[in-house]
C-alpha cells in the first residue's frame, strides 16, 4: 500500500524563512530614510543657528550707527544755528559784554529767547531720536526703531523758511517785538543750509524706520 508523502513541513518551514526574509529587509527599508534625515537635521542646525544670530547682530549694529547719524546732525543744526545767532547777535546788543557788565537789555533779552527756544527744541528732539517703541505680541516683547526725529527736521526748515517768509512784516518797536524780529530774520536767512541739514536728517530716519530693523 502506498503511503502518503507528508509535504505539510516543508511548506511551513519555506513560509516561515520568506516572512522573516521579508520583514528583515522591511526594517532595513523603513530605518534607512529616519538615519539619513537626522543627519541633514543635525548638519544644518549648527551652521544656520550662528548665521541667524551674525545678521541679528549686523542688522542691530547698522540700526544703532544710523541713529548715531540722527543724533550727530541734530547737533550739528544746533551748532551752526547757536553760532549763526551769536555771531548775528550784534545790531541786537553784545552778548558778552551784557554778561559781563549787567542785566541785558529787552531787545537782547527778546532776540536771545528766540534761540534760546530752538536750542530747547533740538534738545528735545536729541533725546527723542535716541529712543524706540516697545513692541509686543504673542512670542514676547522687543524694542523697534520707528525713525522718531524725522517730525523734528520738517519743522526746523518749515520754521526757518516761514521766518524767512513773514519776518518782514514784524513791527521794529517796542523793543521785545525789534529783539523778535531780528531773531526772525536771523533764523530765516539759515533755510538753505537748514535744508541740507533736514533733508540728510529726514532720510536717517525713514532708513532707520523701514529698513532697520
Amino acid at each position: 500500500m502506498r503511503q502518503k508523502k507528508d509535504f505539510s513541513d516543508l511548506f511551513d518551514d519555506d513560509f516561515e524563512v520568506v516572512c522573516e526574509d521579508d520583514s528583515e529587509q522591511y526594517r532595513r527599508d523603513t530605518q534607512k530614510p529616519r538615519k539619513s534625515s537626522r543627519r541633514r537635521n543635525s548638519r544644518g542646525v549648527p551652521l544656520a543657528a550662528p548665521i541667524r544670530k551674525g545678521g541679528r547682530v549686523l542688522s542691530r549694529a547698522a540700526s544703532a550707527l544710523v541713529r548715531c547719524l540722527t543724533a550727530v546732525l541734530i547737533l550739528a543744526t544746533a551748532v551752526y544755528v547757536t553760532y549763526t545767532f551769536w555771531r548775528a547777535s550784534i545790531p541786537y546788543g553784545d552778548i558778552a559784554e551784557a554778561i559781563r557788565t549787567g542785566p541785558l537789555s529787552m531787545t537782547l533779552a527778546s532776540y536771545l529767547c528766540v534761540a534760546a527756544i530752538f536750542l530747547l527744541f533740538e534738545f528735545i528732539a536729541l533725546l527723542w531720536s535716541m529712543t524706540r517703541v516697545r513692541v509686543r505680541d504673542q512670542f514676547g516683547s522687543w524694542k523697534e526703531d520707528t525713525g522718531r526725529g524725522l517730525v523734528s527736521f520738517i519743522l526746523v526748515f518749515a520754521t526757518s523758511y516761514l521766518s524767512f517768509l513773514l519776518s518782514r512784516f514784524l513791527p521794529e518797536s517796542p523793543q521785545v517785538l525789534y529783539g523778535i524780529k531780528g531773531a526772525l530774520d536771523v533764523y530765516g536767512s539759515m533755510y538753505n543750509v537748514l535744508l541740507g541739514f533736514c533733508t540728510a536728517g529726514v532720510l536717517s530716519c525713514l532708513v532707520r524706520k523701514y529698513f532697520s530693523r
